[in-house]
């Protein structure tokens, strides 16, 4: 169990975020994390393989797979810029269509400064899932670690694994995705595998018209 989620709910949203976070991005400042990053976390993964439980195994199986999954996809397509946030589309084996949002603030600025954040709200119409969250950290965090998202004054718990973070309660999503629609400023905190805390501040301009040309793309 990842908090109140079951592995296998959690597992679909580690693949994506990986899997579009390695891939090309057509924004000049909605970048992805970095491959060193990447590479640091899958040479951890595999030398604590054998001492994790059988979560861990699994998430290491995602890993595994996601990165297969990312050498594989198209270099995604720009849809439009809206705001502060991107709408792309890809089409691999399925066809994916997502928003892309980066902070417009990182603290501590020191510490963060090479490491690359941003949120994907994603739709893939073959599994029927339509505006998934997935956060992406930029840096290695405590597995089942607690983390929150406020908008404006919303409240929403979250939970970490490696360098990203979900909902903690996936039945949240769509009361998350439409405080962000009707918000204007999102506030993620989340803390490091050391203990260093972090505040990421996201706009939400022109998010609302980004999700709208997502879903016109990927009915």
């Amino acid at each position: 169990m990842i908090g109140s989620a079951p592995f296998s709910a959690v597992a679909p949203r580690l693949l994506l975020a990986l899997a579009i976070a390695f891939v090309p991005v057509l924004s000049t400042n909605m970048a992805t994390a970095e491959e060193k990053s990447k590479s640091k976390s899958d040479s951890k993964s595999k030398s604590d393989s054998k001492s994790k439980s059988d979560s861990k195994s699994k998430g290491d199986a995602a890993d595994k797979n996601a990165s297969k999954s990312a050498g594989k996809a198209a270099k995604p397509i720009s849809l439009g810029k809206y705001g502060d946030w991107e709408a792309l589309s890809a089409q691999g084996k399925d066809k994916l269509c997502y928003t892309l949002g980066a902070p417009q603030k990182r603290q501590p600025e020191g510490k963060l400064k090479d490491a690359k954040a941003n949120i994907f709200v994603s739709t893939r119409p073959s599994e029927n899932v339509r505006n998934e969250i997935a956060i992406n950290l930029g840096y290695a965090t405590k597995e089942n670690g607690a983390a929150t998202a406020d908008i404006d004054g919303n409240n929403f718990d979250l939970v970490t694994m490696k360098e990203s973070a979900w909902l903690k309660n996936p039945a949240q999503e769509k009361e998350f995705v439409e405080s962000m629609k009707h918000g204007t400023k999102l506030v993620v905190k989340a803390s490091s595998a050391k203990g260093t805390a972090s505040t990421d501040t996201y706009s939400l301009k022109g998010l609302s018209d980004a999700l709208a040309r997502v879903q016109q793309e990927c009915k």
